[in-house]
């Protein structure tokens, strides 16, 4: 997967917040963003898009509203990780512009229509817009060949049941439509997520930095943290969303294997749950067959953290 401009799918969402803002610090290139129930509806989520756009002067940069439900069960979402507002309470202080008019899974299908091939689709919610975008698209994923997706859990624990991670237990059945597609999809999971702690330190910096990104991560990160602390037992959180972007951004940081995988739609304990073949020889080989996934093998962790403390801290890097 090469560092090519992104389309954003999103739910911001805190950790969506601070993946816009690792992409911001290290210069990347953001065609747009779409937004997906999760965090929060999906009118909110967008709205918070913009927000952050805004607070990182990309208000150029168009987001449109996405999916307001999951294909095959109620909405759910998770003010009690993000906050009310999705950001931590500090929504109100930043007065949005208007949200571009248009779909997000057709928005999603014209950009790739438009541009073949020139974009990687970073997604970080429930995947309800991309399932809808293959329904409307059956060639999706020759025009858009490699997504990078936030979700899953290769083994338990889940965050959102013992089994399942958020994203893809708010949408299996979108989730089982992205895997059963012929793109290269490289799952993010909290196996690889987890490993991404921030320690006392590493807050710290945050909490000192006066470089506007780290001031507005800081601001919003204080629910979150909060959140976090009756899972870790301390003020901290995971770089689940960031690590997604970072790795859109700069493969290199990690390696990668490819499974087999479904998505359990039936089971009472276990819907919404990843299940990669974990019987055979793992393909260390990117693959782009249907029903294969690309996992983290894995996870150059030092490096990361350092580049997103770096993104957020210090003047964009080119």
């Amino acid at each position: 997967m090469s560092a090519k401009p992104i389309l954003f799918d999103c739910d911001p969402g805190i950790d969506d917040a601070l993946a816009l803002l690792h992409l911001g610090g290290v210069g990347g290139e953001l065609w747009g963003a779409v937004s997906v129930h999760g965090n929060v509806p999906s009118p909110v989520a967008a709205e918070n898009a913009v927000r952050i756009l805004d607070v990182m002067g990309m208000n150029d940069v168009p987001v449109w509203t996405g999916a307001a439900r999951p294909m095959a069960q109620p909405l759910m979402t998770a003010e009690h990780v993000h906050g009310p507002d999705g950001l931590g309470g500090v929504a109100a202080k930043h007065l949005p512009r208007p949200v571009n008019d248009g779909i997000g899974a057709v928005k999603i299908v014209e950009m790739a229509r438009a541009h073949p091939g020139e974009f990687t689709l970073v997604a970080v919610g429930p995947l309800t817009n991309l399932g809808l975008a293959l329904l409307l698209e059956p060639n999706l994923p020759d025009l858009i060949p490699e997504v990078m997706i936030m979700g899953g859990a290769m083994l338990p624990p889940g965050n959102v049941t013992e089994n399942a991670e958020a994203n893809t237990w708010h949408d299996p059945e979108a989730t089982q439509l992205v895997i059963e597609a012929s793109w290269q999809k490289t799952f993010v999971t909290l196996d690889a997520t987890m490993q991404t702690v921030l320690s006392d330190e590493q807050l710290g910096q945050l909490a000192n930095s006066d470089n506007p990104r780290a001031k507005f991560a800081w601001e919003i990160l204080q629910f979150y943290l909060g959140a976090y602390e009756q899972w870790l037992g301390r003020k901290s959180c995971p770089l689940h969303d960031p690590l997604a972007m970072a790795l859109a951004l700069d493969p290199g940081l990690a390696t990668y294997v490819t499974y087999p995988t479904s998505v359990e739609m039936r089971g009472e304990l276990t819907r919404g749950s990843l299940v990669p073949d974990l019987r055979g020889i793992a393909n260390p080989e990117a693959s782009g067959t249907a029903g294969d996934v690309r996992y983290i093998d894995e996870l150059d962790v030092e490096r990361f953290q350092a580049k997103f403390l770096e993104s957020l801290t210090t003047d964009a890097l080119k």
